[in-house]
């Protein structure tokens, strides 16, 4: 069975980064967890090992080029991350498409796409390169084929390439990003995730990361989104005290569905075998502690959350960003309004490609899920959705 090497993702990293001195110590222990998992759980084809080998030097090449830019120029670290919203709820529940709604908001700050991607040089610093890095990323996306699997992905995820983007990019940095369950079987490093990994330092550095995107450049609040977000939401919380969140509800059952077929659709293209049935199980276990540990902040800290539920976010969305702004006391201009109304129109349901699933693929029942899930529909009065679902 093919192996990673942790060896030979930090030389791939550091021959990338280009620093005189790369800190490896930081998250190197986070990396080895996973390496270690991927090697010993996911079944990864052989085929595969060179490209996962790539996407985990990436992230690290990042981290370890933010850590320099932030020891050479250390007043990086005086940014103020002023109020920062987030965009919260389970996976495949409409949080991205939420988030872009904020983005013609002239007083909002998104992550865009290619800077989750890249980083650095900070933009603030160096304007002439944030087009070249742009076009690179388009350019990159519009290679894409229809039939492969990023194709796939690009028909049921939205996005761009200067679109706004979630936190993912951020947090891949650290190797502290359970959202890996979904691409490799890695039932122990999701685990470790949850219970051993330090997530506050996670946070510490996606707060550096922000610290230097918008470092020199015009200050504006942060709307960032992560559904992964709900695994350590007390400990984005200690690290951003003055943030507030919107949480995106959906019909569990129907997002349990969409989350199994995103997870057989990306481990096919990592693992040699794929069983359905056990993909089930475990997005199911996945999203019930998703759900638990926002019950449990919501209760803690329900003040701060506006609540939204997903079709009317989908069918008047207008109405959606006018009801999250009003429970965070945030004004909201009739010009704003007019750009959700518009931006509904010009991106309809379905645009870029539908995602069909049927729950029963995964041998789950419709009914036993809601009632595993009900300490969650009762809580926020989620209504279930009728017939077969398409996006997400």
């Amino acid at each position: 069975m093919a192996q990673l090497s942790i060896e030979a993702v930090i030389a791939d990293a550091v021959a990338m980064a280009g620093v005189a001195e790369p800190d490896l110590a930081p998250f190197r222990e986070n990396l080895g967890l996973l390496i270690a998992s991927i090697n010993a759980e996911a079944g990864l084809r052989p085929e595969m090992l060179p490209g996962v080998q790539r996407q985990l030097a990436q992230p690290l090449r990042n981290q370890l080029q933010v850590s320099d830019w932030v020891r050479r120029y250390p007043e990086i670290r005086d940014e103020h991350i002023e109020a920062p919203i987030f965009v919260i709820g389970m996976p495949r529940s409409g949080t991205t498409y939420f988030q872009y709604l904020f983005d013609s908001e002239p007083s909002m700050r998104m992550l865009r796409y290619w800077e989750g991607q890249q980083p650095c040089p900070p933009p603030g610093f160096d304007p002439a390169s944030v087009q070249p890095r742009i076009d690179a990323c388009a350019a990159q996306k519009s290679a894409i084929q229809g039939e492969t699997l990023s194709g796939k992905l690009a028909q049921i995820h939205l996005s761009d390439a200067d679109g706004p983007e979630e936190c993912l990019g951020m947090l891949d940095q650290t190797f502290a990003n359970v959202g890996h369950y979904w691409t490799y079987r890695v039932p122990g490093y999701f685990a470790r995730c949850l219970d051993t990994v330090d997530m506050n330092a996670a946070y510490q550095h996606h707060r550096l990361v922000l610290q230097l995107l918008q470092w020199r450049g015009h200050k504006r609040r942060w709307v960032l989104k992560w559904p992964c977000h709900l695994v350590a939401l007390p400990q984005l919380l200690a690290t951003y005290p003055d943030a507030s969140f919107v949480a995106t509800h959906r019909d569990p059952v129907q997002a349990l569905a969409s989350n199994c077929s995103l997870a057989a659709m990306l481990r096919r293209g990592t693992s040699v075998t794929v069983d359905l049935h056990e993909i089930g199980q475990q997005m199911q276990a996945m999203i019930h502690t998703y759900l638990q540990r926002l019950v449990a902040f919501d209760q803690s800290f329900g003040g701060r959350i506006a609540h939204v539920d997903y079709s009317t976010a989908v069918e008047r969305p207008e109405a959606a960003v006018a009801q999250a702004f009003a429970a965070l006391d945030i004004e909201i201009t009739p010009a704003f309004q007019q750009s959700i109304v518009d931006w509904r129109r010009d991106n309809p349901p379905g645009k870029r490609g539908t995602h069909d699933y049927a729950l029963s693929d995964y041998g789950l029942d419709a009914g036993q899920v809601a009632a595993d899930y009900a300490f969650y529909i009762d809580r926020f009065n989620v209504p279930a959705e009728q017939g077969a679902q398409h996006g997400g």
